[in-house]
Protein backbone atom coordinates (compact mmCIF):
# COMPACT_ATOMS: atom_id res chain seq x y z
CA UNK A 1 0.00 0.00 0.00
CA UNK A 2 1.24 3.57 -0.96
CA UNK A 3 1.31 6.08 1.45
CA UNK A 4 0.62 9.90 -0.09
CA UNK A 5 3.08 12.17 0.76
CA UNK A 6 1.26 15.60 2.79
CA UNK A 7 2.03 18.65 1.04
CA UNK A 8 1.67 22.22 2.29
CA UNK A 9 -1.32 23.75 1.25
CA UNK A 10 -0.65 26.87 3.01
CA UNK A 11 0.50 29.82 0.87
CA UNK A 12 2.75 30.61 3.98
CA UNK A 13 4.12 27.49 4.06
CA UNK A 14 5.36 26.66 0.62
CA UNK A 15 6.67 30.60 0.90
CA UNK A 16 8.71 29.86 3.62
CA UNK A 17 10.01 26.08 1.56
CA UNK A 18 11.02 27.98 -0.95
CA UNK A 19 14.81 27.87 -2.23
CA UNK A 20 16.35 30.82 0.20
CA UNK A 21 13.11 32.31 1.27
CA UNK A 22 13.55 30.98 5.01
CA UNK A 23 17.12 32.08 5.31
CA UNK A 24 16.88 35.60 3.37
CA UNK A 25 14.20 36.98 5.88
CA UNK A 26 16.15 35.35 8.84
CA UNK A 27 19.21 37.42 7.92
CA UNK A 28 17.07 40.70 7.10
CA UNK A 29 15.83 40.69 10.21
CA UNK A 30 18.85 40.67 11.75
CA UNK A 31 20.28 43.04 9.66
CA UNK A 32 16.95 45.72 9.67
CA UNK A 33 17.30 45.38 14.09
CA UNK A 34 19.49 48.19 14.13
CA UNK A 35 17.99 50.26 11.82
CA UNK A 36 14.98 50.47 13.36
CA UNK A 37 16.57 51.85 16.36
CA UNK A 38 19.36 53.49 15.20
CA UNK A 39 17.93 57.44 15.80
CA UNK A 40 17.40 56.58 19.59
CA UNK A 41 20.70 54.82 20.02
CA UNK A 42 21.99 57.89 18.69
CA UNK A 43 19.76 60.24 21.19
CA UNK A 44 20.66 57.92 23.98
CA UNK A 45 24.46 58.65 23.12
CA UNK A 46 24.05 62.26 23.13
CA UNK A 47 23.24 62.33 26.80
CA UNK A 48 25.20 59.64 27.65
CA UNK A 49 27.68 62.33 26.79
CA UNK A 50 25.99 64.85 28.52
CA UNK A 51 24.25 66.54 26.05
CA UNK A 52 20.52 67.81 26.07
CA UNK A 53 17.17 66.30 24.99
CA UNK A 54 16.78 69.10 22.03
CA UNK A 55 20.39 68.37 21.19
CA UNK A 56 19.49 64.66 21.42
CA UNK A 57 16.52 65.25 19.15
CA UNK A 58 18.87 67.31 16.68
CA UNK A 59 20.99 63.99 16.49
CA UNK A 60 18.60 62.07 16.14
CA UNK A 61 16.90 63.85 13.33
CA UNK A 62 20.11 63.74 11.60
CA UNK A 63 20.28 60.34 11.14
CA UNK A 64 16.70 59.63 10.39
CA UNK A 65 17.50 62.84 7.92
CA UNK A 66 20.45 60.22 6.31
CA UNK A 67 18.08 57.46 6.14
CA UNK A 68 14.90 59.25 4.35
CA UNK A 69 17.82 60.60 1.50
CA UNK A 70 20.40 58.11 1.77
CA UNK A 71 18.20 54.66 0.83
CA UNK A 72 17.44 55.89 -2.60
CA UNK A 73 21.02 56.82 -3.59
CA UNK A 74 21.96 53.20 -2.54
CA UNK A 75 19.18 51.64 -4.22
CA UNK A 76 19.82 53.20 -7.59
CA UNK A 77 23.28 52.31 -6.82
CA UNK A 78 22.24 48.15 -6.47
CA UNK A 79 19.70 48.41 -9.51
CA UNK A 80 22.69 49.90 -11.25
CA UNK A 81 25.80 47.60 -10.27
CA UNK A 82 24.36 44.67 -7.97
CA UNK A 83 23.73 44.00 -4.44
CA UNK A 84 27.08 42.86 -3.04
CA UNK A 85 29.35 45.21 -3.64
CA UNK A 86 26.99 48.04 -2.58
CA UNK A 87 25.79 46.43 0.23
CA UNK A 88 29.33 45.54 1.70
CA UNK A 89 30.57 48.92 1.18
CA UNK A 90 27.33 50.65 2.58
CA UNK A 91 27.65 48.92 5.96
CA UNK A 92 31.19 49.51 6.34
CA UNK A 93 30.98 52.43 6.23
CA UNK A 94 27.89 52.65 8.61
CA UNK A 95 28.98 50.18 11.02
CA UNK A 96 32.62 52.38 11.07
CA UNK A 97 30.62 55.18 11.82
CA UNK A 98 28.84 53.70 14.53
CA UNK A 99 31.54 52.46 16.02
CA UNK A 100 33.58 55.56 15.84
CA UNK A 101 30.32 57.24 17.75
CA UNK A 102 30.84 54.55 20.47
CA UNK A 103 33.97 54.83 21.06
CA UNK A 104 34.06 58.74 21.37
CA UNK A 105 35.87 59.61 24.85
CA UNK A 106 34.02 60.90 27.70
CA UNK A 107 33.82 64.78 27.55
CA UNK A 108 33.33 64.92 23.77
CA UNK A 109 30.83 67.85 22.92
CA UNK A 110 27.44 65.82 22.16
CA UNK A 111 27.02 67.93 18.97
CA UNK A 112 29.97 65.95 17.67
CA UNK A 113 27.45 63.35 17.19
CA UNK A 114 25.50 64.82 13.99
CA UNK A 115 28.11 64.31 11.42
CA UNK A 116 28.57 60.65 12.73
CA UNK A 117 24.52 59.83 12.93
CA UNK A 118 24.13 61.88 9.51
CA UNK A 119 26.43 59.28 7.91
CA UNK A 120 25.24 56.32 9.65
CA UNK A 121 21.73 57.37 8.96
CA UNK A 122 22.72 57.58 5.09
CA UNK A 123 24.74 54.76 4.69
CA UNK A 124 22.39 51.80 6.00
CA UNK A 125 22.82 48.71 3.39
CA UNK A 126 19.11 48.50 2.08
CA UNK A 127 18.27 45.11 3.29
CA UNK A 128 14.77 45.45 2.75
CA UNK A 129 14.39 46.42 -0.47
CA UNK A 130 17.05 43.89 -1.39
CA UNK A 131 15.08 41.15 -0.04
CA UNK A 132 11.49 42.54 -1.46
CA UNK A 133 13.32 43.02 -4.85
CA UNK A 134 14.73 39.43 -4.80
CA UNK A 135 11.00 37.81 -4.19
CA UNK A 136 10.22 38.99 -7.60
CA UNK A 137 12.81 36.97 -8.85
CA UNK A 138 13.01 34.23 -7.08
CA UNK A 139 9.34 33.26 -5.99
CA UNK A 140 7.81 32.52 -9.58
CA UNK A 141 4.26 31.59 -8.40
CA UNK A 142 2.22 34.56 -7.92
CA UNK A 143 0.59 33.14 -4.97
CA UNK A 144 3.43 31.98 -2.83
CA UNK A 145 5.25 35.25 -3.65
CA UNK A 146 2.25 37.16 -2.41
CA UNK A 147 2.25 34.75 0.83
CA UNK A 148 6.36 35.81 1.17
CA UNK A 149 5.14 39.09 1.08
CA UNK A 150 3.21 39.41 3.71
CA UNK A 151 5.73 37.03 6.02
CA UNK A 152 7.89 39.91 4.92
CA UNK A 153 5.53 42.25 6.10
CA UNK A 154 5.22 40.47 9.16
CA UNK A 155 8.89 39.99 9.87
CA UNK A 156 8.97 43.96 9.50
CA UNK A 157 6.56 44.13 12.69
CA UNK A 158 9.09 41.37 14.34
CA UNK A 159 11.98 43.81 14.10
CA UNK A 160 10.31 46.48 15.25
CA UNK A 161 9.83 44.73 18.39
CA UNK A 162 12.91 42.83 18.47
CA UNK A 163 15.13 46.00 17.86
CA UNK A 164 14.50 47.79 20.71
CA UNK A 165 14.10 44.94 23.03
CA UNK A 166 17.75 43.85 22.53
CA UNK A 167 19.75 47.09 21.60
CA UNK A 168 17.89 49.50 23.96
CA UNK A 169 16.02 47.39 26.81
CA UNK A 170 18.82 44.94 27.40
CA UNK A 171 21.95 46.61 26.19
CA UNK A 172 21.73 50.50 25.94
CA UNK A 173 19.53 51.33 28.79
CA UNK A 174 22.74 50.19 31.32
CA UNK A 175 25.35 51.23 28.49
CA UNK A 176 24.61 53.89 25.29
CA UNK A 177 28.00 53.20 23.96
CA UNK A 178 27.82 49.42 23.95
CA UNK A 179 24.23 49.77 22.40
CA UNK A 180 25.63 51.40 19.87
CA UNK A 181 28.90 49.05 19.21
CA UNK A 182 26.61 45.94 19.41
CA UNK A 183 24.13 47.22 16.79
CA UNK A 184 27.09 47.85 14.35
CA UNK A 185 28.46 44.67 14.67
CA UNK A 186 25.27 42.65 13.84
CA UNK A 187 24.50 45.06 11.33
CA UNK A 188 27.45 44.49 9.61
CA UNK A 189 27.97 40.61 10.54
CA UNK A 190 24.53 40.34 9.44
CA UNK A 191 24.82 42.16 6.10
CA UNK A 192 27.57 40.83 4.74
CA UNK A 193 26.44 36.60 5.51
CA UNK A 194 23.30 38.45 3.03
CA UNK A 195 25.15 39.96 0.40
CA UNK A 196 27.36 36.64 0.24
CA UNK A 197 24.45 34.48 -0.62
CA UNK A 198 23.59 33.18 -4.16
CA UNK A 199 20.42 35.01 -4.15
CA UNK A 200 22.03 38.30 -3.96
CA UNK A 201 25.00 38.01 -6.34
CA UNK A 202 22.69 36.84 -9.08
CA UNK A 203 20.55 39.42 -8.73
CA UNK A 204 21.14 41.46 -12.14
CA UNK A 205 22.53 44.71 -12.34
CA UNK A 206 22.04 46.94 -15.34
CA UNK A 207 25.15 48.30 -15.79
CA UNK A 208 23.95 51.72 -17.13
CA UNK A 209 24.21 55.05 -15.81
CA UNK A 210 20.17 56.19 -15.84
CA UNK A 211 19.42 59.82 -17.13
CA UNK A 212 17.84 62.12 -14.64
CA UNK A 213 14.42 61.68 -14.48
CA UNK A 214 14.35 58.18 -15.38
CA UNK A 215 13.75 56.86 -12.34
CA UNK A 216 10.78 54.92 -10.49
CA UNK A 217 9.29 58.20 -9.86
CA UNK A 218 8.31 59.02 -13.49
CA UNK A 219 5.65 56.69 -12.76
CA UNK A 220 2.55 57.93 -11.49
CA UNK A 221 1.71 54.40 -9.73
CA UNK A 222 5.03 54.71 -7.90
CA UNK A 223 4.52 58.26 -7.09
CA UNK A 224 0.58 57.01 -5.57
CA UNK A 225 2.38 54.12 -3.75
CA UNK A 226 5.21 56.63 -2.06
CA UNK A 227 2.39 59.33 -1.08
CA UNK A 228 0.78 55.92 0.83
CA UNK A 229 4.16 55.24 2.69
CA UNK A 230 4.60 58.97 4.16
CA UNK A 231 0.75 58.46 5.36
CA UNK A 232 1.83 55.71 6.57
CA UNK A 233 4.64 57.23 8.17
CA UNK A 234 2.70 60.38 9.91
CA UNK A 235 0.32 57.44 11.17
CA UNK A 236 3.07 56.21 13.25
CA UNK A 237 4.88 59.32 14.55
CA UNK A 238 1.65 60.83 15.51
CA UNK A 239 0.58 57.30 16.89
CA UNK A 240 3.77 56.78 18.60
CA UNK A 241 3.75 59.93 20.56
CA UNK A 242 -0.13 59.65 21.08
CA UNK A 243 0.62 56.25 23.24
CA UNK A 244 3.69 57.93 25.18
CA UNK A 245 1.61 60.62 26.16
CA UNK A 246 -1.15 58.84 27.13
CA UNK A 247 1.01 56.47 29.35
CA UNK A 248 2.24 59.47 30.94
CA UNK A 249 -1.24 61.24 31.65
CA UNK A 250 -1.93 57.93 33.05
CA UNK A 251 0.92 58.52 35.56
CA UNK A 252 2.18 54.66 34.25
CA UNK A 253 5.10 55.78 32.01
CA UNK A 254 6.20 51.91 32.17
CA UNK A 255 2.86 50.94 29.98
CA UNK A 256 4.98 52.77 26.73
CA UNK A 257 6.27 49.85 25.92
CA UNK A 258 3.21 47.21 26.24
CA UNK A 259 1.23 49.49 24.39
CA UNK A 260 3.47 49.27 21.40
CA UNK A 261 3.95 45.78 21.91
CA UNK A 262 0.16 45.55 21.51
CA UNK A 263 0.53 47.80 18.43
CA UNK A 264 3.02 45.30 16.83
CA UNK A 265 0.91 42.69 17.79
CA UNK A 266 -2.07 43.50 15.92
CA UNK A 267 -0.22 43.81 12.99
CA UNK A 268 1.65 40.76 13.00
CA UNK A 269 -1.57 38.94 13.62
CA UNK A 270 -3.20 40.22 10.53
CA UNK A 271 0.41 39.98 8.60
CA UNK A 272 0.24 36.01 9.18
CA UNK A 273 -3.36 35.55 8.17
CA UNK A 274 -2.93 37.56 5.16
CA UNK A 275 0.39 35.06 4.22
CA UNK A 276 -2.26 32.42 4.56
CA UNK A 277 -4.79 33.55 1.86
CA UNK A 278 -3.85 34.16 -1.94
CA UNK A 279 -3.61 37.42 -3.73
CA UNK A 280 -6.09 40.05 -4.11
CA UNK A 281 -7.77 40.21 -7.22
CA UNK A 282 -8.13 43.87 -7.35
CA UNK A 283 -4.98 44.81 -5.10
CA UNK A 284 -5.70 48.27 -5.94
CA UNK A 285 -9.33 48.10 -4.38
CA UNK A 286 -7.45 45.88 -1.24
CA UNK A 287 -5.12 48.98 -1.23
CA UNK A 288 -7.80 51.27 -0.85
CA UNK A 289 -9.92 49.37 1.41
CA UNK A 290 -7.09 48.55 4.22
CA UNK A 291 -6.26 52.69 4.18
CA UNK A 292 -9.71 53.01 4.78
CA UNK A 293 -9.88 50.32 7.96
CA UNK A 294 -6.31 51.99 9.38
CA UNK A 295 -7.96 55.41 9.12
CA UNK A 296 -11.19 54.11 10.82
CA UNK A 297 -9.19 52.20 13.42
CA UNK A 298 -7.12 55.25 14.27
CA UNK A 299 -9.86 57.56 14.44
CA UNK A 300 -11.02 55.32 17.19
CA UNK A 301 -8.03 55.76 19.59
CA UNK A 302 -8.69 58.91 20.63
CA UNK A 303 -11.97 57.59 22.19
CA UNK A 304 -10.59 55.16 24.07
CA UNK A 305 -11.07 56.46 28.52
CA UNK A 306 -8.35 54.86 30.03
CA UNK A 307 -5.06 52.65 28.87
CA UNK A 308 -6.93 48.95 29.14
CA UNK A 309 -9.30 49.91 25.99
CA UNK A 310 -6.41 52.08 24.56
CA UNK A 311 -4.60 48.71 24.02
CA UNK A 312 -7.22 46.83 22.85
CA UNK A 313 -8.27 49.39 20.30
CA UNK A 314 -4.56 49.50 19.30
CA UNK A 315 -4.41 45.84 18.63
CA UNK A 316 -7.61 46.71 15.97
CA UNK A 317 -6.15 49.85 14.74
CA UNK A 318 -3.10 47.55 13.41
CA UNK A 319 -4.83 44.50 11.92
CA UNK A 320 -4.96 46.18 8.77
CA UNK A 321 -0.86 47.57 8.74
CA UNK A 322 0.90 44.59 7.43
CA UNK A 323 -2.05 43.22 4.32
CA UNK A 324 -1.39 46.94 3.55
CA UNK A 325 2.47 46.85 3.51
CA UNK A 326 1.89 43.54 1.87
CA UNK A 327 -0.44 45.40 -1.27
CA UNK A 328 2.03 48.20 -1.34
CA UNK A 329 5.18 45.91 -2.06
CA UNK A 330 3.51 43.99 -4.49
CA UNK A 331 2.74 46.36 -6.43
CA UNK A 332 5.51 48.30 -6.01
CA UNK A 333 7.56 45.11 -7.52
CA UNK A 334 4.81 44.62 -10.41
CA UNK A 335 4.57 48.12 -11.49
CA UNK A 336 8.35 49.64 -10.96
CA UNK A 337 10.17 50.11 -14.24
CA UNK A 338 12.58 47.49 -15.15
CA UNK A 339 16.24 48.39 -13.65
CA UNK A 340 14.45 50.43 -10.98
CA UNK A 341 13.23 47.95 -8.81
CA UNK A 342 15.24 48.47 -5.91
CA UNK A 343 15.54 52.02 -5.92
CA UNK A 344 11.88 52.25 -5.93
CA UNK A 345 11.40 50.11 -2.90
CA UNK A 346 13.70 52.58 -1.28
CA UNK A 347 11.74 55.59 -2.02
CA UNK A 348 8.82 53.50 -0.23
CA UNK A 349 11.35 53.84 2.91
CA UNK A 350 12.08 57.09 2.91
CA UNK A 351 8.70 58.00 2.57
CA UNK A 352 8.02 56.14 5.67
CA UNK A 353 10.73 57.96 7.50
CA UNK A 354 9.82 61.33 6.64
CA UNK A 355 6.26 60.60 7.48
CA UNK A 356 6.99 59.39 10.76
CA UNK A 357 9.34 62.42 11.66
CA UNK A 358 6.62 64.33 10.85
CA UNK A 359 3.88 62.81 12.42
CA UNK A 360 6.37 62.83 15.59
CA UNK A 361 6.54 66.94 15.35
CA UNK A 362 2.90 67.33 14.39
CA UNK A 363 1.91 64.80 17.21
CA UNK A 364 3.81 66.57 19.42
CA UNK A 365 2.53 69.87 19.10
CA UNK A 366 -1.16 68.58 19.23
CA UNK A 367 -0.79 67.14 22.69
CA UNK A 368 0.85 70.09 24.06
CA UNK A 369 -1.93 72.04 22.98
CA UNK A 370 -4.97 69.34 23.14
CA UNK A 371 -3.88 66.36 24.51
CA UNK A 372 -3.01 62.39 23.06
CA UNK A 373 -6.93 62.45 21.22
CA UNK A 374 -6.16 65.40 18.95
CA UNK A 375 -3.03 63.71 17.69
CA UNK A 376 -4.45 59.97 16.86
CA UNK A 377 -6.81 61.79 15.53
CA UNK A 378 -4.05 63.58 13.26
CA UNK A 379 -2.75 59.84 12.24
CA UNK A 380 -5.99 58.49 11.13
CA UNK A 381 -6.39 61.78 8.98
CA UNK A 382 -2.71 61.61 7.71
CA UNK A 383 -3.14 58.11 6.36
CA UNK A 384 -6.73 59.07 4.72
CA UNK A 385 -5.52 61.90 2.89
CA UNK A 386 -3.50 59.83 1.19
CA UNK A 387 -6.20 57.01 0.51
CA UNK A 388 -7.99 60.48 -1.14
CA UNK A 389 -5.00 61.34 -3.04
CA UNK A 390 -5.07 57.96 -4.36
CA UNK A 391 -8.01 57.14 -5.06
CA UNK A 392 -8.52 59.26 -8.43
CA UNK A 393 -4.99 57.48 -9.27
CA UNK A 394 -6.10 53.94 -8.39
CA UNK A 395 -6.06 52.89 -12.26
CA UNK A 396 -2.45 53.47 -12.42
CA UNK A 397 -2.43 50.86 -9.78
CA UNK A 398 -3.80 48.17 -11.92
CA UNK A 399 -0.87 45.23 -12.32
CA UNK A 400 -0.67 44.54 -15.73
CA UNK A 401 -2.32 41.12 -16.97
Amino acid sequence: MSVASATPSSPAVLALRSPGVARLLGLSMLARAPETVLALLFLLRTRDLGGSYALGGAVSGAAGLGMAFGAPVLGKAIDRVGQPVVLVLSVALAAATMLGAALLPDGTPGWVLLPFALVAGASQPPVAPCVRAMFGRIVVDPGVRHAALAVEATVQELTFMLGPLLFVSLIAAHDPALGLGVAAIVLAAATVVFASGPESRAMPASGVRRTAGAGPLRRPAIRALLAISFGLGTMFGATELAITASAEEAGTPGAVGLLLAAYCVGSLIAGLATAHRGPWRSPERALLLLVLACTVGHGLLALAPGLWSLGLVLVLAAAAIAPLFTVVYSLCGQLAGEGTVTEAFTWLGSGLFAGTAAGAAVGGLLVAASGPPAAFLAAAVAVGAAGVFVLPRRATLRPPA
